[in-house]
């Protein structure tokens, strides 16, 4: 008998500390690895586009680790990491401001709008499908348009592994991107 109760209180404190540490580290992602900063900013944006504002998050997240004064070695600024000459096209057609410059490229409300807007286009090039989408964010629209043409990439693309990209780059931001927002969508259901 004395066995038994031993083993019942052994099973419950194993029970208690494993729903602890469940929840500690579901708070650890999501504090330190799956943050969510500017995500105010993010589900405004996200929702003028159409978008799901998780799947910025793993954009802004791989793109730049959420640092807002981070530029690329192609000279791609800001969280969403946007190349000044699309950063203009983009704010040409929807008239956000004055005039983009290299100051506020880096201003989180701008390039998360301008961001989210030309992602939107993306998608909506791509008829809505996503992996497209993200590919073309990395490599351009020019490069999936090649490969769709070739051949090389299905037009209806709708997985991320045994994807035969051109670009060992592109493949693997695809990648990423999709897991990160497969954990965003995870820890914030």
């Amino acid at each position: 008998m004395r066995l038994i109760r031993h083993s019942i209180k052994l099973l419950f404190l194993i029970f208690i500390i494993s729903i602890i540490a469940y929840f500690v580290g579901i708070y650890i992602l999501k504090t330190f690895v799956f943050p969510l900063h500017n995500f105010e900013i993010v589900k405004e944006e996200a929702s003028k586009n159409g978008l799901d504002p998780y799947l910025i998050m793993a954009i802004i997240k791989t793109e730049s680790g959420f640092n807002t004064n981070a530029t690329s070695s192609k000279e791609a600024r800001g969280l969403m990491q946007i190349m000044d000459s699309t950063a203009k096209d983009v704010n040409n057609s929807i008239n956000l401001v004055d005039d983009i410059d290299t100051s506020n490229i880096y201003d989180a409300n701008i390039n998360i709008a301008l961001g989210c807007s030309y992602f939107a286009k993306l998608l909506s090039k791509y008829n809505g499908n996503y992996y497209l989408a993200i590919c073309a964010y990395n490599a351009g629209m020019g490069n999936v348009d090649k490969w769709i043409e070739s051949n090389i990439v299905s037009s209806t693309l709708a997985e991320c592994d045994n994807v035969d990209i051109p670009f060992g780059e592109t493949k693997n931001y695809l990648k990423k991107v999709i897991k990160t927002y497969s954990m965003y969508r995870f820890l914030n259901k």
